[in-house]
């Protein structure tokens, strides 16, 4: 990335006449900082990282490999799709993006292959295909995520009703969504069908919002299954090219963005937003807008009285999963190695709450691998990088297996950690050569990154990387709304809305049109004018 976009945070330069800060650059805060210094507002984000982005970012080695660390895959983005329009104001139209095809995931299930293909009537032929005796049940699913997500949509625009119009008319939005977001994935499949195969192929995305089908609220699966039903598609260029873009429009705005800017503190008074603070540097500002989670923003960055204000309180609802990831790096390119675009979901047996609750540092990638291809999705990878090609592997991870070095700094855990994580590859190569076995032998870089990682550079503590957990409980927490009871104080991100680059993008439009109000639709009409 240019670093002509972003600069250092210094206490000594001047951030004087500020209307908002936003706190984090992920996706949620990206939005809402664009939304606004497009409106004419006086906007800077404050990031603690020292690369902004948050999942959308990559990082890069001296020997010329770069990763995603969050964006494998986007849903909804051909041209003239509504996610789209939304991307497209924000970047002004200078981000591309590249399909990944007729089929955009694969899972294999104990041996077994299950294309998942781009477009509704070709899902339901190819899942007809897989499972002939279960037409009523596969057409029975495919109508309840086209229901349950348009119940969807109005729950979320409920969050920017004024607390009188959601108590007159929201609850009515919030009760008719509950049908289907109190209930697990497994309730609702389980009614449907009783193919414990099929149930299980139907799940096997699960890893896109973090949580296996007895534990997550089928509100959850039922949007991101919906948000892929039309294909996949990758930003030409990279992950971090979704931030860059954005950030040429948010800074040419008069936006400012600061790297190696760690917030400690959300000044309030007498229940209003007064500034920010960073060490012993105070930073007033108009409005503060947290893009770094509900858990962060509320027990560690304000008072407890804030807290109670407004009625905080995640008794109920954990902390989504963790993972761990291991990178590689080849020295032959995609098409040589035959690399597909599509993702692969391996599962050693169709038990996958079994898989996740049992899951250990040792055993973790034998029984499950989500295995994506990034030099493969983007067609400018070989140009700029000619000969040579990019691997992530991820299985689910716990930051409990790491306890012994939570103390540990970043890049100095020592010897036993660092032999955790070759262990961990080692055992994640196994399942590598056995789907791709002409990748052995051309592997020149390779690392592992652990729940302490994401914890390093998110602050989320359980090093989880989709916020709250998606379960039935998360639907009913009546805080998660991007206006909070402290006047000017906002909120943004994935905990506002759902998981995943759409989700944050969602919470930060949200976020926008409460601040904005109706200033905003003057926006809206430039967004459906790119439509």
């Amino acid at each position: 990335m240019v670093n002509k976009l972003y600069q250092p945070y210094k206490p000594n330069l001047d951030f004087s006449g500020l209307d908002h800060i936003v706190i984090g650059s992920g996706m949620g805060g990206l939005t809402v900082a664009t939304w606004l210094a497009k409106a004419g507002k006086k906007v800077a984000i404050f990031e603690r990282h020292y690369v902004p982005g948050g999942f959308t970012h990559s990082f890069k080695r001296k020997d010329g490999f770069q990763w995603d660390v969050g964006v494998h895959y986007v849903g909804n983005m051909a041209e003239g799709s509504s996610l789209r329009g939304f991307f497209d104001f924000l970047t002004d139209g200078n981000l591309q993006w590249e399909t990944m095809g007729e089929v955009y995931d694969v899972a294999n299930i104990d041996g077994t292959e299950y294309l998942f293909k781009a477009g509704k009537e070709n899902f339901r032929k190819q899942f007809l295909a897989y499972f002939p005796k279960e037409e009523m049940a596969i057409d029975s699913y495919l109508s309840l995520i086209e229901k349950t997500n348009k119940r969807g949509g109005a729950f979320f625009f409920e969050k920017i009703f004024e607390p009188w119009f959601s108590k007159s008319v929201g609850w009515i939005f919030r009760k008719r969504y509950a049908r289907f977001s109190q209930k697990t994935t497994w309730e609702v499949l389980n009614e449907l069908t009783k193919n414990e195969r099929l149930i299980a192929v139907l799940c096997a995305q699960c890893g896109n919002y973090g949580l296996s089908p007895k534990n997550s609220s089928f509100a959850a699966h039922a949007m991101v299954i919906g948000h892929f039903l039309e294909g996949g598609y990758y930003p030409i260029g990279g992950a971090d090219q979704i931030c860059e873009k954005t950030l040429e429009v948010f800074t040419a705005h008069g936006g400012k963005i600061f790297i190696n800017a760690d917030v400690t503190k959300i000044v309030t008074e007498n229940h209003k937003v007064k500034g920010i603070e960073l060490g012993e540097k105070f930073i007033p500002c108009q409005s503060v807008i947290s893009n770094v989670g509900v858990n962060n923003t509320f027990n560690h960055l304000l008072s407890e009285t804030d807290r109670n204000v407004c009625n905080f309180n995640l008794k109920n609802v954990q902390p989504a999963s963790a993972h761990i990831c291991l990178y590689l790096g080849l020295n032959k390119s995609s098409e040589a190695l035959n690399l597909p675009k599509h993702n692969l979901w391996y599962y050693k047996h169709d038990g996958i709450d079994a898989i996740f609750d049992k899951a250990t540092l040792e055993n973790a990638p034998e029984n499950f691998a989500y295995i994506s291809f990034p030099s493969a999705k983007d067609p400018n990878w070989e140009t700029q990088n000619p000969g040579t090609a990019t691997i992530q592997a991820i299985s689910v991870g716990n930051m409990d297996w790491f306890e012994d070095y939570k103390d540990s700094n970043w890049m100095k855990r020592g010897e036993e950690y660092l032999q955790l994580k070759k262990n961990f590859e080692t055992e994640m190569l196994k399942v590598l050569y056995k789907f791709f076995p002409q990748i052995e032998g051309t592997i020149v870089a390779s690392e592992v990154s652990t729940p302490l990682s994401t914890e390093n550079f998110t602050n989320y503590k359980s090093g989880e990387i989709y916020g709250l957990a998606h379960s039935p409980e998360r639907f009913a927490l009546p805080f998660l709304r991007p206006k909070t009871k402290i006047k000017g104080l906002f909120l943004a991100g994935q905990d506002i809305t759902l998981v995943g680059v759409a989700g944050a993008m969602l919470s930060g439009l949200l976020c926008a049109t409460a601040i904005l109000k109706f200033g905003s639709w003057k926006i809206f009409r430039e967004i459906k004018s790119r439509q």
